[in-house]
């Protein structure tokens, strides 16, 4: 038996290990070792001409997935009744309509102003349609250090998936559809894939919690349609705002094409950097960048954020993702990488576990967190603090406003007159002879 098939077997007992522990398929050590052992398997049939993989990349990724799920174990040592404790309280629905209200229109001025930024960046780029030229000009700029400063570009999408998220662990009225339209289609005119796969993730996250669906059968058969809303749209998007020239195949061959190279690409990727760290040596670093942003906010040191796309490797396409353990192997090294799983695979299952009880606030930050988990095979999403500080406040924030009942004017009450029924039978009406 060679490594890889060594491997394949270890993430199979590893997927069907934390399967058993929850009998649930959104416990993040699941997640985490399913994703890995879909691409490996993918990797194994050879279906896209790749770089092969050596055997310190493979016994990283392996060790990094038995103690992600070694963390996701500690976790569930914790005592049950320290997870039923919530912060907030179920908000009335009479009290949260007010904020809710608020939040969808808000949310639906929102996309005219965010369709228009769009359309003002896509003059300063090249392509066939709108959100092509949009996401030349967006990759353009990133490539040379520059940055297009937009307060709906860089906050729509987000904001907008906060409230998505929010208002589907609460009633799902007319007000929850408009609101999830109007996120999809700012993910879709974002020109990225990651928006949709964040919203639609977690929106299915809360489904099934909600709905306490999280056997494997059960949620195959709850997710179905969605899993194929997002594979239909993944797909449709690479024809929408990728450059498809010089790929032979026709329509299906361009999309074979491009769906492989995101699955077995930051593999191959990762594999580069191990085998010659020290021609990836990073100009700043990426794994403590909040604490330093935030010093540098308050000028107690200068920092330099790392660009937003990563420098590109032939594996022999061209790749600029290095799954989730490139940073943290650069700057930590292979002790530092493993340890930093562990402490991944412990937090992110307490979060599963408390959002299992039924709180609305952990059921917001979980599903927004689950992204994170199933990127790891593609790119580190856990590293960014900053946003889940602000999913945390945004959904304190809404939650609190939600429990306080808000009287602006005092209030009138009008009772009606009543006329009471003689009390004397015997006393003519007003106005009779006597």
């Amino acid at each position: 038996m060679n490594m890889l098939q060594f491997d394949l077997a270890a993430l199979f007992a590893l997927v069907l290990l934390n399967y058993w522990l929850w009998r649930s398929v959104l416990y993040p050590p699941f997640i985490f070792c399913f994703m890995w052992l879909f691409v490996l398997a993918t990797y194994r049939m050879d279906l896209i001409d790749v770089y092969p993989v050596h055997a310190n990349t493979l016994a990283i990724v392996i060790g990094g997935a038995a103690i992600f799920s070694l963390g996701g174990l500690f976790a569930s040592l914790t005592p049950r009744p320290l997870l039923r404790v919530h912060l907030f309280p179920e908000p009335p629905e009479k009290r949260s309509t007010l904020i809710r209200n608020i939040l969808t229109v808000v949310v639906l001025c929102g996309v005219p102003l965010f369709f228009y930024e769009v359309v003002r960046i896509s003059e300063q780029g090249i392509g066939a349609n709108l959100l092509m030229r949009a996401r030349a000009a967006e990759v353009e700029a990133a490539q040379n250090g520059q940055q297009i400063n937009s307060f709906l570009l860089d906050y729509f999408v987000i904001a907008s998936t906060f409230v998505a998220l929010m208002f589907a662990t609460g009633k799902r009225d007319w007000k929850f559809r408009v609101v999830v339209v109007c996120a999809f289609i700012g993910c879709v005119l974002s020109t990225g894939r990651t928006g949709l796969l964040l919203l639609i993730a977690g929106l299915c996250a809360i489904r099934l919690l909600r709905r306490h669906q999280e056997r494997f059968w059960q949620a195959l058969k709850s997710l179905r349609w969605p899993v194929m809303l997002f594979v239909a749209l993944y797909v449709a998007l690479i024809f929408t705002n990728k450059n498809t020239k010089g790929i032979s195949g026709g329509v299906s061959g361009i999309a074979f094409y491009y769906v492989l190279s995101y699955i077995v690409g930051p593999l191959a990727a990762f594999d580069a950097v191990v085998q010659a760290p020290g021609s990836f040596a990073l100009a700043t670093t990426h794994v403590f960048e909040f604490p330093l942003k935030m010093a540098a906010a308050f000028h107690l040191l200068s920092y330099t954020a790392p660009p937003k796309l990563d420098t590109f490797v032939q594996v022999p396409f061209a790749a600029n993702v290095y799954t989730a353990f490139k940073f943290y192997f650069l700057e930590l090294g292979v002790g530092g990488t493993i340890a930093v799983m562990f402490v991944f695979g412990l937090l992110h299952s307490l979060l599963y576990l408390k959002a299992k009880q039924g709180g609305r606030l952990s059921t917001f930050l979980y599903a927004y967190s689950i992204y994170a988990v199933i990127m790891v095979v593609f790119d580190d999403a856990y590293y960014d603090v900053g946003v889940y500080l602000r999913a945390f406040l945004f959904g304190a924030v809404y939650l609190a406003l939600c429990t306080w009942s808000f009287h602006w004017f005092p209030r009138i009450r009008f009772r009606p007159l009543r006329i009471l029924p003689n009390s004397r039978p015997d006393t003519p009406p007003l106005g009779s002879a006597s």
